[in-house]
C-alpha cells in the first residue's frame, strides 16, 4: 500500500483511534506501527484472535493487562554487560512477570473454544524462579528484606546495636559539664554517615573530636566526639558491609534475569501483541464492529457499512443528537460487475462512499474488525490505490488536474486483477469534452485489466458505460427531490443526476438565472435527467413498500408465535386440570366406596348410618367446592339478597327473591302473584 493511498483514505486517523485503546506502552507502540497486510492467512489469524478475545470478554469484561512495562531498554542494558540492575528496574521486571502470569492464566482458564488464544497463551512463558528470588529479596516498595540472607540479617542487627551504643554514648557526652555549655542544641545528628553533635563555631576547639560538617551560615560546627569515633568506625564498616551484601543480592537477581533476556523479549512481544489484539477488541466493541469474511476473489459485499471517522466525530460531540446520524451503506463490487460508476450531486456523499469502502478494506487487511453488518465480505487486495480530493502541489508547481493525472498514471501502471482502485471526480478539472474522453478511456483501461474499480463523476456520458459494457454498473447516492436533500443511501443499478438547478434554487440564486439555465438545459436535455429522477422516486417507493411489507411480515410472525404460545399454554393448563380432576375424582370415589363397603359389612344402627352418610356427604361437598364451577355457584349464592331477580332452573322461570335462609339453604321466590320456596341450588342468574 503506498503512502499516498493511506493518506487520502485517512488511515492514520483510524490507527490513532486504535492506539488510544491499547492498555500499555508496548501495545501503543505496536498499534502505531500497524499497516495493511497482503498475506491472507496472517490476516485471517489476526481477525480470528480479535474475534475470540471479544467473545471471551463479552459483553463488557476487561482483560487484566496492568503492570505490563516495556522492559526492552533494561534487557538491552543486560545484553551490553550490565551486571547489577537498580532496584527500580528490578521492580518493573517483577510487575511485568506478574502480568505474564495473570494474562496466561486468564487465557487458559477461559471456558470455550478459543484455539488462537490458547496458542497465544502457550507462547507466554512464566519465570517462577526469578519471581521467587525477587519476592524473597525485595518488598513491595523496593526495600531489601532482612530475610534476603542470613548475612544481611546479622549485619543489620549489628548496625542497630552499634547505633544504640553510639546514641547512649553521645547522650552521656551531651550531659557532661565539659561539653554541654558549648552546644548549639542537644540533638543527635548524622553527617556523612557519622554520628555528630552541634557545637557553636566559636567554642569548637573546646570539644575534642573531628569536625564532620558545618552549617550553611557557618555559626554551627558538627563534631563527632572523640569518645564515639571508634564506635562510628565500626558502624561505618557494618554499613559498608550491608551495602556490599545488598549489591551481591541484586547481582544474583540480575544474573538470573540476564540469563533469560531472549525468552523474556519473546514473551514481551507476545504480550505486546495481546495488548494490540485487546485494543482491537475495545475498538470493535465501542464502535459496533464485526469481523469481515475475507476472500481472495476480489469480491466486496458490505451491508450497513459506516465510516469509522464519522462515527468517531459523532461520539466526540458533546451533543451527539445535534450531529447528523451516520447513514450506513450497502456496497458490492467484484461479483457480477468489476467497475462501479457513482454519479449524483456534490452534496450526496459520493466521496464518503469511496472512503468508506477503501478504509474498511485497509482496516480488514490490518487484522481489524470493521463497522459493518455481520457476514460482510471484504477482499484481500495486493494493491489498493485511491485518488481523492484536492491534490494541488505547491512545491512541485502542479495544478490540481496535473496532480491527479500523476497519481492516476502511477495507479494505472500497477493496476491488475487483484487491485482495488478508487477515483474521485474522474475527468473533472479540465475541458468537459476532453475530460469525458479521458475518463472513459481510463475506465476502459482499468476494466480491461480486471481491476476492481469504483469512481465518482459528474460526467453524464460515463453513465452509458453502465448500459453498454458488460461488468460495468451504475450507482448513485439517493437524492430526495421533494426536500432537495441527500439521503446518503447508495443505490446500485441506478445512475444519479446532479440536480444542480434544484440545489441552486434552494441556495438562493436569482430566479432569472435559474429560469435561463432551465431553458438552456431543456434545449440540450435528452430526457435522461428526468428519467433518472423518476427511477429514483420509483425506487424510493419500492423500498418503502418493501420496508412496510417486511415490517408487516415480522409483525405477523410475532402474532402467530404469540398465538401459538397462548394455545400451547391453554392446552397444557387444560391437560393439567383434567389430570388433576381425574386424580381427585378417583381418590374421592375410592374413599366413598371404602366407607360404603364398611357400612355394608357393619351391623350399624340407624344413627350410625346417618352419621356415616353425613361424613360421605361432607367429603363430597368438600371436593365439589374445589371445582371452579362450584366456587362460582357458592359465590353467587353468597351474594344473593332480597329484591334480586333470579332464575328458578327447575321451572325455567324468572322471579324476585323475597327471602333467603342460608342456614336452611332455601329461599322464597315471588313468581308473579305466587310465592314459592325453593332450594338455593335451584337458583341461577336471571
Amino acid at each position: 500500500m503506498n503512502q499516498h493511498t493511506l493518506d487520502v483514505l485517512e488511515y492514520d486517523k483510524v490507527r490513532e483511534l486504535l492506539v488510544r485503546f491499547a492498555a500499555s506502552g508496548l501495545g501503543k507502540n505496536l498499534a502505531q506501527r500497524v499497516r495493511p497486510l497482503t498475506d491472507v492467512h496472517r490476516i485471517e489469524r489476526l481477525i480470528a484472535e480479535t474475534t475470540e478475545l471479544k467473545t471471551l470478554l463479552a459483553p463488557d469484561r476487561y482483560l487484566p493487562m496492568g503492570g505490563l512495562h516495556d522492559l526492552f531498554p533494561i534487557l538491552e542494558k543486560l545484553d551490553k554487560g550490565a551486571d547489577v540492575l537498580v532496584i527500580e528496574d528490578i521492580l518493573l521486571i517483577k510487575e511485568t512477570l506478574r502480568a505474564f502470569r495473570i494474562a496466561k492464566g486468564y487465557l487458559e482458564d477461559g471456558a470455550g473454544d478459543y484455539p488462537h488464544l490458547r496458542q497465544l497463551a502457550g507462547k507466554i512463558r512464566i519465570y517462577p524462579e526469578i519471581d521467587a528470588k525477587i519476592e524473597g529479596t525485595l518488598g513491595e516498595t523496593g526495600e531489601v528484606k532482612n530475610s534476603a540472607s542470613a548475612e544481611l540479617r546479622s549485619l543489620r542487627k549489628t548496625i542497630q546495636t552499634l547505633k544504640g551504643r553510639i546514641r547512649s554514648r553521645l547522650q552521656s557526652v551531651l550531659r557532661s559539664k565539659s561539653v554541654n555549655p558549648f552546644l548549639q542544641d542537644t540533638i543527635i545528628r548524622e553527617r556523612k554517615g557519622r554520628p555528630v553533635i552541634a557545637v557553636r563555631e566559636r567554642e569548637a576547639s573546646r570539644v575534642p573530636g573531628i569536625v564532620r560538617d558545618r552549617s550553611d551560615r557557618g555559626n554551627t560546627v558538627f563534631i563527632e566526639p572523640e569518645g564515639v569515633r571508634q564506635l562510628g568506625n565500626e558502624l561505618q564498616a557494618a554499613i559498608d558491609a550491608e551495602k556490599a551484601e545488598i549489591v551481591r543480592l541484586l547481582r544474583e537477581i540480575t544474573a538470573m534475569i540476564a540469563d533469560k533476556t531472549e525468552p523474556l523479549g519473546e514473551t514481551l512481544r507476545v504480550l505486546a501483541h495481546l495488548d494490540l489484539t485487546y485494543a482491537k477488541v475495545r475498538f470493535s466493541r465501542e464502535y459496533g464492529m464485526n469481523p469481515p469474511l475475507l476472500n481472495t476473489d476480489s469480491v466486496i459485499n458490505l451491508n450497513n457499512a459506516r465510516h469509522p471517522l464519522l462515527l468517531a466525530l459523532q461520539r466526540k460531540s458533546s451533543e451527539p443528537e445535534s450531529v447528523a446520524p451516520v447513514v450506513p451503506i450497502d456496497f458490492r463490487l467484484g461479483d457480477d460487475f468489476n467497475t462501479l460508476i457513482v454519479t449524483g450531486p456534490n452534496t450526496g456523499g459520493k466521496t464518503i462512499t469511496l472512503k468508506t469502502v477503501g478504509l474498511l478494506t485497509l482496516m480488514a487487511q490490518s487484522g481489524m474488525h470493521v463497522p459493518a453488518g455481520k457476514n460482510s465480505k471484504l477482499a484481500v487486495f495486493s494493491h489498493v490505490a485511491a485518488d481523492i480530493g484536492d491534490e494541488q502541489s505547491l512545491e512541485q508547481s502542479l495544478s490540481t488536474f496535473s496532480s491527479h493525472l500523476r497519481n492516476i498514471a502511477e495507479i494505472l501502471s500497477l493496476a491488475g486483477e487483484n487491485s482495488l482502485v478508487l477515483l474521485d471526480e474522474l475527468g473533472g478539472g479540465t475541458d468537459p469534452a476532453e475530460g469525458a474522453a479521458l475518463a472513459k478511456s481510463i475506465l476502459e483501461y482499468l476494466h480491461a485489466r480486471k481491476a476492481r474499480t469504483t469512481v465518482t463523476t459528474h460526467i453524464s456520458p460515463l453513465k452509458n458505460l453502465g448500459y453498454t459494457v458488460p461488468g460495468v454498473e451504475n450507482a448513485s447516492v439517493e437524492f430526495d427531490i421533494a426536500t432537495l436533500r441527500p439521503t446518503y443511501k447508495l443505490l446500485i443499478g441506478t445512475p444519479g443526476n446532479s440536480n444542480a438547478l434544484a440545489i441552486a434554487k434552494q441556495l438562493g440564486l436569482p430566479h432569472e438565472v435559474i429560469a435561463n439555465a432551465e431553458t438552456g438545459a431543456t434545449q440540450q436535455d435528452d430526457g435522461t435527467a428526468e428519467l433518472i429522477n423518476q427511477l429514483q422516486a420509483a425506487r424510493a417507493i419500492t423500498e418503502e413498500n418493501k420496508r412496510v411489507v417486511e415490517q408487516a411480515k415480522v409483525e405477523a410472525l410475532r402474532l402467530e408465535s404469540e398465538y401459538r404460545q397462548k394455545l400451547d399454554d391453554l392446552s397444557a393448563q387444560e391437560t393439567e386440570m383434567r389430570q388433576q380432576l381425574s386424580e381427585d375424582a378417583y381418590t374421592t370415589l375410592r374413599t366413598i366406596k371404602g366407607q360404603v363397603d364398611r357400612l355394608r359389612k357393619a351391623e350399624a344402627s340407624r344413627k350410625s348410618l346417618l352419621g356415616s352418610l353425613d361424613e360421605i356427604s361432607a367429603a363430597m361437598a368438600e371436593k365439589l367446592g374445589e371445582l371452579p364451577e362450584e366456587k362460582q355457584r357458592l359465590e353467587f349464592i353468597h351474594r344473593l339478597k332480597t329484591g334480586d331477580e333470579v332464575r328458578v332452573r327447575s321451572l325455567d322461570r324468572v322471579g324476585t327473591l323475597s327471602e333467603v335462609d342460608s342456614d336452611a339453604q332455601k329461599a322464597v321466590v315471588r313468581l308473579g302473584v305466587m310465592q314459592m320456596t325453593v332450594a338455593l341450588e335451584d337458583l341461577g342468574l336471571a
